[in-house]
């Protein structure tokens, strides 16, 4: 592949698609090689498989961040992983509601990963598919969802903390935040 040749401009490898039909097993020599390279890991799992599929991602594929993830709820020592090992999930409320993964926002699992300080984030999948952007997911999904003004804001600093981004980036972002550069919520 020619990218490999061009990996000091990547910064990541994303699996996303049907988890069901296309399992991370079948990516594993990719995977391999791009956390050889350097590069983060991302592994959308969770949402049409169980948690199994989570653990898959963690221990096989070597994901620092799950996309969806919403059945982590349904193991209490995958939550317990999560938060000892700071591995975040990228929750995306309006997608789940549309692709059916939970029957209402109220039934969303993301107060409760807040709750146990799971590194999730609010975020949008699609938005040209979803025909929602990330202000509606925070002024309208995450209430919705039974969120906390300060559970909001709790999702919004661990989007920064679970970015694939420098030390120094996140510090210089935490600081123009400081600085009277207001978050979205």
């Amino acid at each position: 592949m020619r990218c490999w040749r061009t990996e000091k401009k990547i910064t990541a490898l994303d699996l996303a698609g049907d988890e069901l039909g296309f399992p991370g097993s079948l990516f594993l020599s990719h995977f391999n090689r791009a956390r050889d390279a350097g590069w983060h890991i991302t592994v959308h799992a969770g949402e049409a498989a169980g948690p199994e599929s989570i653990w898959q991602a963690i221990r096989e594929l070597g994901a620092e961040r799950i996309g969806h993830g919403v059945k982590a709820v349904e193991d209490r020592a995958l939550m317990d992983f999560l938060v000892q090992q700071r591995i975040g999930i990228e929750s995306c409320l309006t997608s789940n509601i549309q692709t059916s993964t939970v029957a209402s926002l109220a039934d969303h699992p993301l107060k409760t990963f807040l709750e146990h300080g799971v590194l999730a984030s609010l975020n949008t999948d699609d938005p040209a598919v979803q025909g929602v952007d990330i202000i509606h997911e925070y002024h309208v999904a995450a209430p919705a969802a039974g969120l906390s003004r300060e559970q909001i804001r709790q999702a919004q600093i661990n989007g920064l903390e679970i970015a694939f981004l420098s030390d120094g980036e996140k510090r210089a972002l935490r600081e123009k935040s400081g600085r009277g550069v207001k978050l979205l919520y």
